[in-house]
């Protein structure tokens, strides 16, 4: 579950509906960065509020493997996260302090790997620059989550992906704009495209849980918007010649958020008839549209 020599993460983003019908979001993220032979982790948790708009988000970063206990099948963080899994499933547990979610996501489809029967080229031409990448892309979830001490009780679907390779993590061309398409009739796409270089790669996954490998689309960027001095896209249409209604318009539905260095935002995904089709969680690195970003500026939000 945990290798050495290389940057690895754990990621699972999901979105709910409680008793009245309120929409949320969700993020766990835990990275472990290899940076220049340094090694130190970044635990990143989040919650959303679809309807209000309102973030709430939580970083801790460690620099030693103190408190961290990671094996095959459980991580350990601090105080703040357990994940777990299960015979059926996977259980996330986390707390900050104004928001804590108790989730279980059914492993549901099942687990897929992506691309090139798991591997990834990182945007360049480099043997290094690659990941191996997996996903359970279809996981019915339910669990409760607590806002400002209200509880709600949620059912919704959510989405773990376990990543991680020899890339250079800091290098911008090697960041990415990722798309994970959450189609209504239980089909999904993950596509996953470098604008520095206009390499793309993804996977189209069925609802009988048969997949393909996807590298004829193309993602159009219709705006951008700046968060934190970068840059970033935000709204798109995506074409994908020969595959369910070949086009579509994402569009957000928050005005996204930085976390760390990386903007996320839930989205939904229209048919050209104006149909919502499904949702996508959007995750867009700064190296996508800024050829310099800095080491610093990186992390100058773990203060």
């Amino acid at each position: 579950m945990c290798h050495k020599g290389v940057s690895e993460w754990w990621y699972a983003t999901g979105y709910f509906h409680d008793e009245d019908g309120r929409m949320f979001s969700f993020q766990y993220t835990l990275v472990r960065a290899l940076v220049f032979g340094f090694r130190s982790y970044i635990l990143m948790l989040a919650l959303t509020d679809i309807g209000t708009g309102r973030h709430y988000f939580v970083q801790q970063p460690a620099f030693s493997e103190k408190g961290i206990d990671i094996d095959e099948n459980t991580i350990r963080f601090r105080d703040f996260t357990i994940l777990a899994k299960e015979k059926n499933g996977i259980r996330i547990n986390a707390k900050a302090a104004d928001f804590t979610y108790d989730l279980f996501l059914d492993y549901g489809k099942g687990a897929f790997w992506h691309c090139d029967n798991g591997k990834l080229q990182m945007g360049i031409p480099d043997k290094k620059a690659t990941t191996l990448y997996y996903s359970y892309t279809n996981m019915p979830a339910s669990g409760t989550i607590t806002l400002d001490g209200v509880a709600h009780t949620v059912k919704g679907k959510a989405w773990f992906d376990k990543q991680g390779g020899t890339y250079p993590i800091v290098k911008p061309a090697c960041m990415w704009e990722w798309f994970s398409l959450r189609f209504f009739d239980d089909e999904e796409m993950m596509l996953f495209s470098f604008p520095q270089s206009d390499y793309a790669d993804g996977t189209y996954i069925r609802a009988d849980r048969t997949s393909e490998r996807l590298k004829h689309y193309t993602v159009e960027p219709k705006k951008f918007t700046t968060a934190g001095g970068f840059k970033f896209s935000c709204g798109w249409d995506i074409t994908l010649p020969g595959l369910k209604d070949g086009h579509y318009r994402i569009r957000p539905l928050t005005d996204g958020q930085l976390n760390l260095i990386y903007f996320e935002l839930l989205a939904g995904i229209y048919t050209d008839s104006g149909e919502l089709a499904g949702y996508c969680v959007v995750e867009l690195l700064p190296g996508a549209y800024n050829k310099t970003i800095g080491i610093s500026n990186m992390f100058k939000k773990l203060d």
